[in-house]
């Protein structure tokens, strides 16, 4: 509900003026999605905040699902620099998630069991062949969370 309110807040600034919803709204559902991974939300002028909303959005940009198809092409000129923006784009998103897990898990957290409860359901419902999930394992699935759920809709997020 706060990001409802927070996206009222934010369109009712513009009074009227045109502007971009896409930069609001990809905000707004990140923030839902790391409410529920981490257990807080995160201020929408915080500057990691803004940089991994930006890289999400630059990873879906450039999906393609012709090199998802045919691997090879990641030889060529063009494929090569878009698979370049896509590793640069998860590598950020992977140390955004390492970093918050870090900052979760730590002793003197208010919550610190959080993160490691939200990521083992996790685990546990997408692969439920393993026992007993690592925390290792845990942080690949919440990368994973992380980006197939925040790319939903391709370049429409």
């Amino acid at each position: 509900m706060i990001e409802v309110e927070e996206m009222i807040s934010k369109v009712r600034e513009m009074q009227g003026r045109p502007f971009d919803i896409r930069q609001l709204t990809s905000s707004c559902v990140a923030n839902v999605i790391l409410s529920m991974l981490f257990g807080r939300r995160f201020d929408h002028s915080d500057p990691a905040f803004r940089q991994l909303v930006l890289d999400m959005n630059e990873g879906a940009n450039n999906f393609s699902t012709a090199l998802e198809l045919f691997p090879v092409l990641r030889f060529l000129p063009h494929f090569k620099k878009m698979l370049s923006k896509i590793t640069r784009s998860h590598n950020s998103v992977a140390g955004f998630t390492n970093n918050n897990i870090a900052a979760c898990t730590q002793v003197g957290n208010s919550r610190p069991n959080t993160i490691d409860v939200n990521l083992t359901k996790y685990a546990e419902i997408f692969s439920p062949n393993i026992p007993s999930p690592s925390l290792e394992s845990n942080r690949v699935w919440c990368i994973l969370a992380l980006k197939y759920r925040m790319t939903a809709g391709g370049n429409n997020f």
